[in-house]
């Protein structure tokens, strides 16, 4: 069956999803393996791959051609430090996705799986999401916290992933539809129906010639 790749918000049910996904189909689910894969690859520890990712909710927004060229030209932390650069870092991660992918059986989450693996035979892309309302209400539950803290989570969760990717990918848009097959707003739906349209789909998009 093809190669599933999730992108979630915080707060849509994505981790209980890829749970039963990988249940249901035998699956093996690509997240904290995937960071101590490229972290081996890398030659770094995990903390090193945490630290760069969370790196770039803090990078400048990038405006035009000349701006992106000049910062590319900056070297950054890791490159100083001498512990991972961006360069080295994207290299290994599209190695990383890309050889889960030949392997398959794999759900991948997050780390730009549906860019990387945008134009892959038998990739079934999926966006997980739900209204602010609801995500603050699942947190504040799972968590034990309150409302305020909820929504400070969620704000820095969607801006790290929205730098991520455009930082990771020429200024993409992560919540873009083009880059999906499938896009589940998940407020109504129970993680085993969704788990259920992205088999479906999944399904489909194998049998698909093209």
């Amino acid at each position: 069956m093809a190669v599933i790749t999730i992108s979630r918000e915080i707060g849509s049910e994505g981790d209980k999803i890829a749970g039963i996904l990988c249940e249901t189909l035998g699956y093996q689910c690509v997240d904290k393996a995937m960071l101590l894969h490229i972290a081996a690859e890398a030659g770094v520890d995990v903390d090193a791959v945490l630290s760069k990712e969370q790196s770039f909710a803090n990078k400048p927004r990038l405006i035009s051609s000349e701006m992106a060229s000049l910062y590319a030209r900056e070297p950054s932390v890791f490159q100083k430090s001498g512990a991972l650069d961006d360069q080295t870092y994207a290299r290994v991660v599209r190695k990383t996705l890309e050889q889960f992918a030949r392997e398959g059986n794999v759900i991948i989450i997050g780390r730009g799986g549906q860019m990387v693996l945008r134009d892959w035979p038998g990739t079934c892309h999926v966006q997980l999401y739900a209204p602010l309302e609801v995500r603050v209400q699942r947190l504040c539950l799972r968590d034990s916290i309150g409302q305020s803290e909820a929504e400070r989570r969620i704000r820095e969760s969607d801006e790290q992933k929205r730098q991520y990717i455009r930082h990771m990918h020429k200024n993409a848009d992560w919540k873009n539809p083009a880059y999906y097959h499938l896009t589940i707003n998940t407020a109504q739906l129970s993680p085993e129906v969704a788990a259920q349209i992205i088999i479906l789909a999944a399904e489909a998009i194998e049998r698909s010639p093209i």
